[in-house]
């Protein structure tokens, strides 16, 4: 836990609480994380009364070697040495996404029996501060793109992004977070007649031994931490370029994902790469997957009891776990994560709707997903999978308890 300095310019400033996951980036062992305090005249918090706040929700068998991993973490980012290890990540990080581009604008250019590559979410054009001109990313100088943030901004008019109704300068990209987008939808939603579903290619850089950060349907996050050099971000793009590969010359899978195969052999021992991936993208298309996770987190579930009364419930044994066509009308007793994007799309307390619903439409189409793909289920947490059948069960309050409906 870091305390910052008590004054600072602008008086009228609040207080402002950071929490930072120290682990993720920096040598610190895995949950470390900090938090941090910039105090305001206007609203002081003082360092010994902010700790006595924060030990009441902490444990008194403190694991020290986290503890000691985050003095080691605070050390690499003191002094010059910390400030060239953040510009390094940074500065690596806009080569790669600059090198993706140029790659896929040669692939172009050269007339490629199937002319795509992978793409990177980010904005199309950056303004010159100069001539004030646009310049395309690629082209733009790492300088400018690693101290300009106006070059991360989510621009209201762009559509690059695909959010509607943003204001100015209300959001920007970090750029050691590259999302890599795959063909097949457009950051609008439109869909197109084929495309390469993240998940296939998450699975093949596992088997190169990269290990990508988060997976959503057609994107895959990758991050640029503390030590991430040229060398290795060039090892990623050469597998981004085999994939394109073996994909074009429609391989079979058994020698793309052998341990796949080997796991599902009558499920996959007769398909090819490019015949997966068009089968898995028309499935994503055909169930809506996109825009049924859109709705979910648009129309909220309707809150029926406080989330407490659902925990008594749990522990209590007044909940059960119901399959997902049995669930309308329901309870939800415990909380439903979905990864990505991480976010609750059902709290306890709040009911799981129709059948045809915001929520469960959306966990039918996983549930759907799983089973038509084994090997590439879901994270769901919060969701049991029934062996027997590959069901998905939720827990909700019993009908004959007294919160039931």
């Amino acid at each position: 836990m870091a305390v910052g300095p008590d004054t600072f310019e602008g008086a009228d400033r609040p207080t402002v609480f950071s929490t930072q996951s120290t682990h993720k980036l920096l040598a610190a062992l895995s949950q470390a994380a900090m938090v941090h305090v910039k105090s305001s005249p206007r609203a002081p918090v003082e360092h010994h009364r902010f700790n006595e706040a924060f030990m009441m929700h902490g444990t008194t068998s403190a694991l020290y070697p986290a503890i000691a991993s985050l003095d080691v973490a605070a050390a690499m980012m003191d002094g010059a040495q910390g400030e060239w290890l953040v510009n390094e990540a940074v500065t690596e990080a806009i080569r790669f996404r600059q090198a993706v581009v140029r790659t896929g604008r040669r692939i172009a250019d050269a007339g490629d029996r199937l002319p795509w590559f992978f793409g990177v979410w980010q904005p199309d054009t950056v303004t010159d501060p100069d001539g004030g001109s646009p310049v395309p990313f690629a082209d733009a100088s790492p300088a400018l793109l690693a101290t300009d943030p106006r070059c991360w901004e989510l621009d209201p008019d762009a559509d690059w992004h695909g959010f509607a109704g943003l204001s100015r300068g209300q959001c920007l990209l970090d750029p050691i977070k590259v999302t890599l987008t795959c063909p097949g939808v457009t950051a609008t939603g439109e869909t197109a007649p084929w495309g390469i579903p993240a998940r296939i290619l998450t699975a093949y850089l596992a088997g190169r031994g990269i290990v990508v950060e988060k997976t959503d349907t057609y994107t895959t996050l990758v991050l640029f931490s503390m030590g991430v050099t040229k060398g290795k971000w060039g090892t990623l793009m050469d597998a981004l370029m085999d994939f394109k590969a073996l994909h074009d010359a429609d391989t079979p899978l058994r020698q793309v994902l052998p341990h796949l195969v080997e796991r599902h052999p009558r499920r996959y021992g007769s398909a090819t790469l490019r015949g997966l991936c068009q089968e898995m993208h028309e499935h994503l298309t055909g169930a809506e997957l996109i825009d049924a996770l859109d709705t979910a987190f648009r129309q909220l579930p309707e809150p029926v009891v406080p989330p407490r009364h659902c925990y008594r419930q749990l522990i209590r044994g007044g909940t059960e776990r119901l399959p997902l066509a049995h669930a309308a009308g329901r309870v939800a007793a415990a909380m439903v994560t979905v990864t990505p994007p991480g976010i609750p799309v059902l709290m306890p307390g709040e009911a799981l709707g129709a059948p045809d619903g915001p929520v469960l439409r959306y966990l039918g189409a996983l549930e759907a997903f799983d089973r038509a793909f084994p090997g590439f289920h879901s994270e769901a947490h919060g969701v049991t999978i029934d062996p027997d059948n590959g069901d998905y069960l939720i827990e909700c309050v019993r009908e004959d308890s007294p919160l039931g409906t």
